[in-house]
């Protein structure tokens, strides 16, 4: 007996057999490949009379597998960039986009290739220039990832008071959830505004872990014309790589977590303090940051005089430097400023290779500006340095007095050491004259830099007098130095001093930025007559 709920099937489709299944499984499945030649069809004209006998014979497998020759010429080859790895790509776009901050988005739109590359090397977008243009910066911002990243704010041009304080304060708030990331913060202002560093600072001031400079290693902070005497202390004072700093224009509270392990440091001071202040101030920073190698140091001239008491009072620590390799000592005003008399004596350079005095050069309508007055008191401050071996002096430095006391006063190994820079238009033959004569053995090279007003006859008569001999009239020649170096002297005229050459003097000459090659042309050198006068 039939059960009375049992379904009928007489309605039911019938079910598609196993094989047409396959076939639309295997339809779907199977890549679907057209050929890439198409052999074109013959005319029935140009068939050959036996052709319908080998119609239905199958083709060999050599003529199965040929290609036409029109064929293989239209085959695109690939550029031979495109046979650089990959890593070396993204390493040619990683130094591009350090010149150009638009190249990592031109070379993502040349191929589908490079795009893949650019993508995907993070280094690329790690450079963000703030200007107007947020939104674009704000999807760059991710595509670097994890990378560190290379913050910097320098507006072009001057802006109103308050447009310019909208602008900067926007600005750095685009970046500032990436503080951690920061692997370089650079802010230079151009023109003037009140309170530009509140508006580009204050959201790295606090006392919150979350803006603690975990990943800066260089930091950039220059703004000249500021006026704001408000001490910062930036990143919740804790920036533990930081490695390097150029400071000008801003009162920064110097402490030990955030600067003890600087390597490197250029330092103008704010000006809102002078004299003695300003001196224990900078004696401060130098005593947190004792790890420096290299230093340069700027007191803003006020104009005020010196005490010789002034500092007794307010710091009378030394400072040891004991890493410091080089020190540039660079005056902008008239004068040296007393603030640098009172902390020189206050240092400890032992390991002091290179001393750099520096100063601007004369406007170009002067045709040469005076030296500096209070020369003497600087030297006086200066500490021992047992092991200086190059010495630059620059414009307002460059008294014949001076240089002499100064090379005096330097210990004499017992071989000529010294290397001697001289730049300026002050450098003359009477000033060579005066200022080597206590050079004595200490000087192993001579470099002469701008030097408008030397002649090549007065260069080679100090050289003799240094050797105490006539050099080109010599049997045996024994020159005082080694090694000398002439960069844009304008009046110099180096190709007579071909023949220091054969002496066993070192020439080197450079002239527009780019160095000449003095190698003779075959049998130059025998061209030079020794024996006629210079």
């Amino acid at each position: 007996m039939p059960f009375p709920f049992k379904r009928s099937r007489q309605h039911e489709p019938a079910a598609f057999p196993r094989s047409i299944l396959d076939a639309v499984k295997a339809f779907y499945a199977t890549e679907r490949r057209e050929p890439q030649y198409k052999p074109k069809q013959r005319d029935r004209a140009d068939r050959k009379p036996g052709a319908h006998s080998t119609r239905h014979q199958r083709p060999s497998n050599s003529q199965h597998h040929a290609t036409p020759a029109h064929a293989r010429a239209s085959v695109r080859h690939a550029h031979r960039i495109m046979q650089l790895p990959t890593e070396v790509l993204a390493h040619i776009f990683i130094l591009g986009a350090d010149e150009d901050i638009m190249f990592p988005v031109v070379v993502s739109h040349v191929c589908r290739a490079w795009r893949y590359i650019a993508l995907h090397t993070p280094a690329l977008w790690r450079r963000v220039v703030l200007d107007t243009r947020l939104a674009m910066w704000g999807q760059r911002i991710p595509r670097a990832k994890a990378v560190p990243l290379d913050i910097q704010l320098a507006p072009h041009m001057a802006m109103a008071h308050l447009a310019y304080y909208n602008y900067v304060q926007l600005c750095m708030h685009a970046v500032l959830p990436y503080v951690h990331r920061w692997r370089s913060l650079e802010v230079r202002f151009v023109g003037y505004a009140p309170f530009l560093w509140n508006a580009a600072l204050s959201g790295c001031c606090g006392h919150s872990p979350t803006i603690e400079a975990l990943a800066l290693r260089d930091l950039i902070l220059v703004y000249p014309e500021n006026d704001d005497t408000k001490e910062y202390l930036l990143f919740n004072g804790y920036a533990p790589r930081l490695r390097r700093a150029t400071i000008q224009g801003i009162r920064l509270a110097w402490a030990p977590s955030l600067f003890q392990s600087l390597t490197y440091l250029d330092y103008t001071h704010h000006g809102f303090t002078h004299g003695a202040q300003a001196a224990a101030e900078v004696l401060y920073i130098l005593q947190v940051s004792a790890a420096l190698e290299e230093l340069r140091l700027v007191f803003p001239w006020r104009g005020d005089t010196a005490s010789r008491y002034a500092l007794s009072a307010s710091f009378t620590k030394a400072v040891h430097l004991p890493r410091l390799r080089k020190l540039a000592l660079h005056i902008d005003g008239p004068d040296v400023p007393p603030a640098l008399t009172y902390a020189l004596p206050h240092l400890s350079l032992p390991s002091l290779r290179s001393l750099y005095l520096m100063s601007n050069p004369p406007p170009r309508r002067v045709q040469f500006d005076s030296v500096f007055l209070r020369l003497r008191a600087v030297l006086k401050a200066l500490p021992r340095l047992p092991a200086l071996s190059h010495l630059h002096v620059a414009y307002g430095w460059l008294d014949d007095r001076f240089v002499a006391s100064f090379l005096a006063l330097l210990p004499y190994p017992g071989t000529p050491h010294l290397t001697l820079t001289l730049e300026g238009p002050h450098v003359t033959h009477g000033f060579l004259c005066n200022a080597l004569r206590g050079a004595g053995r200490r000087l192993r090279s001579l470099a002469l830099v701008r030097c408008d007003k030397l002649t090549a006859e007065g260069l080679v008569d100090v050289i003799n007098r240094l050797s105490g001999t006539h050099l080109r009239s010599a049997t045996h020649a024994f020159p005082a130095i080694a090694a000398l170096y002439i960069r844009d002297c304008s009046v110099l005229d180096w190709r007579s001093l071909l023949w220091l050459q054969t002496i066993g003097i070192l020439l080197r000459v450079w002239e527009g930025g780019r160095e000449v090659d003095l190698r003779p042309a075959p049998g130059g050198l025998h061209d030079i007559d020794m024996t006629a006068p210079l």
